[in-house]
């Protein structure tokens, strides 16, 4: 079976191997520093307590190696194998397939350390040696683990068996080659494990990697024993554990105040960045930081924050990409650093040339539809020692925020366009769908939105709207739903996304084969009474990744503003119609009625011109009473013509000044205002706009009300108005009989009078009309009233 073989060393790309890579595994944990007494970090002990904790760490270092594509070789117990390929089974490994290959061979004591009956240090070593050598060509590298308890049942010779481990030191930096020796604290005794910690430079207990302070080179292992050797051991170990002490103090005194920095919830994003900047200068002994996009493709550089000192460094500086030190870490992942630009290839960029940059730290922030960033700190000063891996995962994690915190301010971005698109009462609905279409656009980084009628019964897929004018996506234009991506969609679920059109299976589809389209993400609107859409967007551009559960919660809350939308468009479409309808019938009704009514009117009168001499008190009564309903009955009809003609007969909305329209109904009224001794005051008015004529009919409406209805005493009414909002709200107040607050509402049905004819006379419908004139104007009236307290009418009108 052919392989194919991936570097793994340590080299300028920044690959991990040995235990780097077990620090970049989530299975492993704890810092991995090189040794100061030697060159290789790829020997581990292995120190357990329990079977369990010994699988823990076991496996999944051989998992690691399989998925790196190494040779692994697992030695176990003669009676531990079955167990051991079982456990690999349960935790993901096939292990089927890695035996087949060649890929993972797991062994027996017998086979290795015994294979001759006794264990040799000198036939282990060429073992590996031989193991490695065949594992060269085919594989990225070599990585073993083996059981020790054999120890125990054997005659061995503890000493032959810390010689093999002191001199695997040896070979190991000459190979590509990891050891995990698995050696049982509670079965093997103390003075083996004593001399096992000594011999190794690193030990793994509970899946933390502890780099071995107690650990001793091979030449002082076996050489002779002095006061000096052991002093300068000591040394050592108390410097290690001092320095350690002092990088693990300063490391958590960084991290607390960055801890600080981000949960401050006082500062906004750029301050809680520039105080990043100061903290990542002194952690990292640079000048300064910064922020700044980058679009490799326009080679563009823009620098967007920073603390520089000077005004060399200010935002909004541009430069050619190519010109920087971010090339970099754009072209890799992770942290990138330059500390030698000319041998780094940066000596002719403006950075160096022209800045005096010399040293470079930075990390690349990728962005799912904004412009990429790179988030970097520089210096004038070169750096001779370089960055540890504990500075490079720090600023790792500071660039890990920054990148959260401009992701979360782009999405409260468009979350708050929506809102305001929704919420502007300017726009009709298409015009605040064109607007979704491009914001959709933009955050979803697709090129056409669309809304389509689909029809399941009749296989259709109709364009109602769209954002482009294409002839793949005209309006009215229908094509098979079965051809469509949208098809999806009618089997029921939410959000449908589709980003590999052929692994999805519609290669077959016009879709894709005629249309050509890559990527769509789309909804269904399900719809009363009417027919069902879709609301999608698509692109004929391929998309590398899926969309995300932040990109699909954005869509479904779009979809859910077009449906509302959609059904708020129905609703009036259906009361346009209503209101178009009952206006016919009213007015017909109306017109029909004054017929007869007037027939009724003229004979009343020639009854009272011929014989009303001839009729007594009595008749005379009842003729009166047949005239006056007859009169009631031409108002009722002349008001209900009003009432019906409010939409279609109003005049063109204009500038009106309301002071000027309470002036004319001041007026108008005159003779009852003297009549009732009615007082009327008024604030100032604003200016509104409006049907005069409609307005006016208003305001006499609802003062010739308030006299009529003010009791005994003489009226006094106010007129006032408040801004609230972008509206104006009137109010006319009175001192009056006031209303009962359970008829409230009523008081604006049609012919619903809360008082009889013979209390208080009028149609009834007057205050109808005045609601449909407001609700015209897109406002509102309403009353606030008490019994004997008097009410308030107030209405609301555009400014």
């Amino acid at each position: 079976m052919s392989k194919t073989k991936h570097n793994t060393k340590t080299d300028e790309s920044g690959a991990h191997r040995g235990v780097e890579s077990l620090q970049a595994s989530p299975d492993f944990r704890g810092p991995v520093e090189s040794s100061r007494h030697h060159e290789s970090n790829d020997h581990l002990a292995l120190v357990y307590d329990s079977r369990d904790e010994q699988l823990q760490t076991a496996i999944p270092f051989v998992r690691q190696g399989l998925e790196r594509g190494e040779r692994c070789l697992y030695i176990a117990d003669e009676h531990d194998r079955a167990e051991i390929k079982s456990v690999m089974e349960r935790a993901g490994i096939d292990t089927e397939a890695a035996l087949e290959s060649g890929a993972l061979t797991i062994d027996t004591v017998e086979n290795s350390y015994l294979r001759n009956g006794d264990f040799d240090p000198d036939e282990m070593l060429s073992l590996l040696s031989k193991e490695i050598d065949e594992a060269a060509d085919a594989y990225t590298g070599f990585r073993v683990t083996g059981e020790m308890t054999w120890v125990l049942e054997t005659a061995v010779c503890l000493e032959d068996l810390i010689e093999y481990e002191t001199r695997l030191n040896e070979l190991i930096p000459r190979e590509d080659i990891i050891t995990l020796c698995q050696y049982d604290r509670q079965q093997l005794p103390a003075e083996l494990i004593q001399d096992v910690i000594e011999t190794h430079p690193y030990v793994v207990q509970q899946q933390t990697i502890c780099q071995n302070f107690y650990y001793t080179p091979p030449e002082d292992f076996f050489g002779p024993e002095t006061p000096g050797n052991t002093v300068d051991r000591m040394i050592d170990t108390l410097y290690d554990r001092s320095t350690t002490k002092n990088e693990l103090k300063e490391r958590r005194q960084s991290l607390q105040e960055q801890n600080e920095i981000m949960a401050d919830g006082t500062q906004c994003f750029e301050e809680k960045l520039q105080s990043l900047f100061e903290l990542g200068c002194e952690r990292f002994d640079l000048e300064f930081g910064g922020l700044a996009r980058v679009d490799p493709d326009t080679n563009s550089f823009e620098l967007e924050y920073t603390n520089a000192p000077d005004d060399t460094f200010e935002p909004g500086l541009e430069l050619p990409l190519s010109e920087t030190f971010c090339p970099a870490v754009i072209d890799e992942p992770g942290v990138a650093t330059v500390t030698d630009p000319p041998l780094a290839d940066y000596g002719d960029t403006a950075a160096y040339q022209e800045c005096g940059l010399s040293t470079y730290l930075g990390t690349h922030l990728a962005f799912e539809t904004a412009t990429d960033r790179t988030f970097f700190f520089v210096s004038g000063d070169a750096s001779s020692e370089g960055f540890s891996d504990d500075e490079r995962a720090f600023h790792q994690l500071m660039g890990q925020w920054v990148k959260y915190e401009l992701e979360q301010e782009e999405r409260e971005r468009h979350q708050r366009t929506l809102y305001e698109i929704a919420a502007d009462t300017d726009r009709t609905f298409e015009e605040k769908l064109d607007a979704i279409f491009e914001l959709g656009c933009e955050r979803f980084d697709l090129e056409v939105g669309c809304i389509a009628r689909i029809d399941e019964s009749n296989d259709s897929l109709d364009i109602e709207l769209a954002s482009e004018s294409d002839t793949k996506f005209l309006p009215d234009r229908t094509v098979p739903l079965s051809e469509a991506y949208c098809q999806a969609i009618s089997s029921g679920k939410e959000t449908v996304s589709v980003t590999d059109p052929v692994g999805d299976g519609f290669e077959d589809t016009d879709a894709y084969g005629e249309y050509g389209i890559e990527s769509y993400l789309g909804t269904r609107i399900e719809l009363e009474e009417c027919q069902d859409r879709t609301f999608f967007f698509v692109s004929a551009e391929e998309r590398s990744r899926e969309f995300s559960p932040a990109e699909r919660t954005f869509h479904h809350l779009m979809g859910q503003w077009v449906k509302y939308e959609l059904e708020q468009k129905r609703r009036k479409e259906d009361l346009k119609e209503s209101n178009e309808r009952l206006e016919q019938f009213a007015y017909a009704a109306s017109h029909d009625l004054q017929e007869p009514l007037r027939m009724v009117s003229s004979y009343l009168e020639l009854i009272d011109r011929r014989y009303g001499d001839e009729l007594d008190d009595t008749g005379q009564e009842f003729l009166e009473f047949a005239v006056g309903g007859a009169e009631r009955m031409r108002e009722m009809i002349d008001a209900l013509l009003t009432y019906s003609r409010v939409e279609t007969h109003g005049n063109t909305f204009e500038s009106v000044e309301l002071d000027d329209i309470l002036e004319d109904v001041r007026d108008s009224l005159q003779i009852q205002v003297e009549e009732q001794d009615a007082e009327i005051t008024a604030d100032p008015l604003p200016r509104v706009t409006g049907d005069p004529s409609q307005l006016r009919q208003v305001l006499q409406n609802l003062l010739s009300n308030a006299i009529k209805y003010s009791g005994e005493k003489p009226p006094r009414i106010h007129v006032s108005s408040e801004n609230h909002g972008g509206n104006v709200i009137v109010s006319v107040s009175d001192d009056g009989i006031g209303i009962d607050s359970e008829n409230t509402d009523r008081v604006f049905d049609v012919f619903d009078r809360l008082h009889s004819r013979a209390e208080y006379d009028g149609t009834g419908i007057g205050l109808a009309i005045c609601e449909r004139i407001v609700e015209r104007h897109g406002g509102n009236i309403w009353v606030d009233s008490e019994p004997g307290e008097g009410s308030t009418f107030s209405f609301s009108l555009q400014t």
